[in-house]
């Protein structure tokens, strides 16, 4: 059986978790930088945006790729976080072409959190986190392929020769994350983070305004820390 992102964050977030009630309690203190690298899933929300005068439904797919973070402890428990990936890549899918792909982008989402461990200086084995902030994403590289072409000429009633240009608009917006870290001693630990994104980008096709798609993503974060 093959689990999506969700079911898999979760087992992995629960095992991390199992694994922290044999490990050492130790605590981020004031002053340290948490540098946290692994692979992270971009899955959007599955729901379609109207556009075109809801000519057009358009959604987003999934994308995984290396990820990392920089934490800087302003305090036991407060935390300044700034995530960053190598570029996610998404196909762009219409119902109109029956949820096929129509064309595709690039995109990344750097996310600046603040963070709060309510049990740092407790004697745990792992250390539980919130967080709250703001997400910016780029877009680029936006392409049509065939099937995008075809769909959007008829559509608009353009000849079918013609050939169209979609370009997404940058995106700033509320994110909120929860992550747990278990280390493995006073320097390396393994850990799990989910974040939501506030992520609507302004389409415009040949040049002209069609509407707003929601993507309003998850990330799924698995990751090994490193704290100094």
């Amino acid at each position: 059986m093959k689990l999506n992102p969700i079911h898999q964050s979760l087992i992995a977030a629960l095992s991390i978790t199992a694994i922290g009630a044999a490990a050492p309690a130790v605590a981020y203190d004031k002053g340290d930088t948490v540098v946290r690298g692994g692979i992270a899933s971009v899955v959007p929300g599955g729901s379609y945006s109207g556009v075109a005068g809801d000519n057009l439904d358009l959604r987003v797919d999934r994308d995984t790729q290396a990820a990392v973070s920089l934490s800087y402890m302003f305090t036991d428990h407060i935390s300044l976080d700034l995530l960053a990936a190598t570029p996610f890549e998404h196909d762009i899918e219409a119902s109109q072409a029956g949820g096929a792909a129509i064309g595709s982008t690039k995109h990344l989402p750097p996310t600046l959190t603040v963070s709060w461990f309510p049990l740092s200086g407790m004697d745990f084995g792992f250390k539980p986190y919130v967080g709250a902030g703001l997400n910016y994403t780029t877009f680029w590289d936006e392409e049509l392929n065939n099937t995008g072409q075809t769909a959007i000429n008829a559509i608009t009633g353009q000849p079918q020769t013609s050939m169209n240009k979609l370009n997404l608009d940058d995106s700033l917006g509320l994110a909120a994350q929860v992550g747990v870290d278990v280390p493995l001693d006073d320097n390396w630990s393994v850990g799990a983070a989910a974040y939501y994104a506030d992520i609507e980008t302004d389409a415009e096709l040949n040049g002209n305004d069609i509407g707003t798609v929601e993507i309003d993503p998850m990330i799924y974060r698995l990751h090994v820390g490193y704290s100094f």
